[in-house]
């Protein structure tokens, strides 16, 4: 199992007429949470479609929300990838507040394109390799 923990704070223009943080934006935070887990690997979505030709669309969504969030508020973002993944990666997110209480958490599921060809592949070696000693 791999997990990255990263810190964000909830800007104004994230906040809907309530002061909640807008729930659309639950996504872009999962977003956040993926790409500095990636980052963190040594990996980044740039290079993975600049050098190597590799694209990663999500195929699927899925989010609980529990309590909200609120303009300014600090937000922990824990990202876990439970499985080594195959044909799909799935990022398990959950977001707390600085009282340490759950916001919301669901999971995005991904899939590999090979930009060139448009065609699906398995996990690039990129990033089972740099993956694997923490599922071993």
């Amino acid at each position: 199992m791999f997990i990255h923990s990263v810190k964000i704070r909830v800007r104004y223009g994230e906040t809907d007429q309530m002061g909640y943080v807008y729930y659309g934006n639950y996504a872009e935070y999962f977003e956040v949470g993926r790409v500095e887990m990636l980052r963190s690997l040594g990996l980044t979505y740039k290079d993975l479609e600049e050098e190597h030709g590799i694209i990663m669309p999500v195929t699927s969504l899925n989010i609980r929300y529990v309590r909200p969030a609120f303009y300014d508020n600090e937000l922990k973002l824990i990202t876990t990838l439970r499985e080594i993944p195959g044909k799909n990666i799935i990022f398990h997110v959950e977001i707390f507040n600085a009282e340490e209480k759950m916001v919301c958490a669901g999971s995005v599921r991904l899939c590999f394109i090979d930009k060139k060809s448009g065609t699906r592949i398995n996990t690039p070696p990129q990033i089972s390799d740099r993956l694997k000693p923490y599922f071993s």
